[in-house]
């Protein structure tokens, strides 16, 4: 049997700040579809033929060694107890999870469940294929009710909109969406852009050729171009929502400095996706920050921030701005 691994990914907000997910996992519950929140790719039925066979107790062991960001993908009922292992295992550890939910799973997982270093998302592109002909008709015609995809009150839980090139990034679609998911009582709706190779878009396409066929040929027929994240932004911003997720941050018995680095590297990513010039040296600073793991109070306090390697100005300019806001 292949053992089983943690990859590593590039820590940032586009991927929902995941560093680390698992080589593999259980197969989806049949005929479901979710996001890859680590790849961008999409997550079937059929996509890890092979993965049946996680062992609990590997995934487990594999939390002692880490300290940043790991994805928890959905299971199906019967590998619950995976699941269940891993969110105790962070609680006894303190590494941070990304905990993701799809349609109907939501009894399953809720944030009371979970231990503070533990977050939420739920994911709702199996609801935007599932309910694809009541959505279309309800985004033509404009009605006030309740979409079949919008939330119950989900108490601090994100919701994850699967941006799509042609298709759910695309204003007709975002605004009504964008709308009801803040009358449900959503707070946070953060986007992910969805690559698609040829086997994904031929899965979605098919689902969705006789119920939606704007959304079939915005699939089937796109190009390669990026979604356009910009609409997003502009449909969360006019509904009231908020469309940045903070990073998760470890826990004890991870050491208070870890975390502190780990919420200033992610508040340097956010000022270097912001910035208009100069967004390199908040990068550089951010990986770090990330890499090492410094007593960024002590530092400051004893006046040693210039000579901290990467932390030239702006991004020193801003560290020290950060400090001296903190509560």
């Amino acid at each position: 049997m292949t053992p089983l691994t943690l990859r590593e990914h590039v820590a940032e907000p586009a991927n929902l700040w995941i560093h680390h997910s698992f080589s593999r996992w259980p197969l989806a519950r049949e005929g479901e579809f979710s996001c890859d929140l680590a790849t961008g790719s999409l997550r079937s039925s059929g996509a890890a033929a092979d993965a049946a066979s996680v062992d609990e107790r590997d995934a487990v062991e594999l939390l002692h060694l880490v300290t940043d960001v790991v994805y928890v993908p959905p299971v199906a009922a019967e590998h619950g107890p995976l699941r269940s292992s891993i969110i105790e295992a962070a609680a006894v550890t303190g590494a941070p999870l990304l905990v993701q939910v799809v349609r109907g799973r939501l009894a399953d997982t809720t944030a009371a469940d979970l231990p503070l270093n533990a977050t939420i998302v739920l994911d709702v592109l199996d609801s935007l294929v599932c309910q694809a002909e009541a959505l279309r008709e309800e985004f033509r015609e404009n009605r006030q009710s309740s979409l079949p995809f919008a939330p119950p009150p989900l108490q601090d839980a994100t919701l994850v909109w699967p941006l799509i090139s042609g298709w759910t990034d695309q204003p007709e679609v975002l605004g009504p969406a964008t709308v009801r998911f803040a009358a449900a009582g959503a707070h946070r709706v953060v986007p992910r852009s969805l690559d698609l190779d040829a086997h994904d878009r031929r899965l979605l396409a098919e689902r969705l050729e006789r119920t939606w066929p704007e959304a079939f040929d915005a699939v089937f027929h796109g190009d390669d171009s990026p979604p356009d994240e910009a609409a997003f932004q502009e449909a969360v911003k006019a509904a009231g929502l908020d469309h940045r997720l903070p990073r998760p941050l470890p826990a004890p018995p991870l050491p208070a400095r870890l975390r502190l680095a780990r919420e200033l590297a992610g508040h340097l990513i956010e000022r270097g996706d912001a910035a208009v010039t100069g967004g390199d040296a908040y990068y550089r600073a951010a990986r770090f920050f990330d890499r090492n793991e410094i007593d960024i109070e002590a530092a400051a306090r004893e006046g040693n921030l210039g000579v901290l390697p990467w932390l030239e100005d702006p991004a020193r300019r801003a560290v020290e701005q950060w400090l001296a806001e903190r509560p």
